[in-house]
């Protein structure tokens, strides 16, 4: 397994993660949701989310948002925010327990290029 496979391995740089990265994938998020009308009702999974750098920026147009991410270390950071249309869950991206068409919009911004099998994600 390499480092980055490790949810350990992100679970210890969750903290640094957030401060140092976020900011970055934030650009990425920002854009992506530009590309989309969110509001009230509409429902977003981000997933593999990290810090929730998505995740917490579709909440703020007022969507229902579930951010998943392997790593508990970056669900607690998420979840941290106690933004209430936000659910954090430990999920892996690669096998998503989630019935099929319960969301508008799907987004991963940097997850699914390091999943060892990214067409599973």
């Amino acid at each position: 397994m390499r480092e980055f496979e490790n949810p350990d391995h992100w679970d210890m740089a969750a903290q640094r993660y957030e401060k140092t990265a976020h900011p970055f994938t934030e650009l990425y998020a920002k854009a992506a949701l530009a590309r989309i009308r969110l509001g009230p009702g509409s429902r977003v999974l981000d997933v593999a989310a990290g810090t929730g750098a998505l995740a917490l920026a579709a909440a703020r147009t007022g969507a229902q948002v579930m951010a998943t991410d392997f790593s508990p270390g970056m669900v607690a950071r998420i979840a941290a925010a106690e933004l209430p249309n936000v659910e954090a869950r430990v999920m892996d991206g690669q096998s998503l327990a989630l019935p099929g068409g319960a969301f508008d919009a799907v987004f991963s911004i940097f997850g699914v290029i390091m999943f060892p099998d990214w067409r599973k994600g």
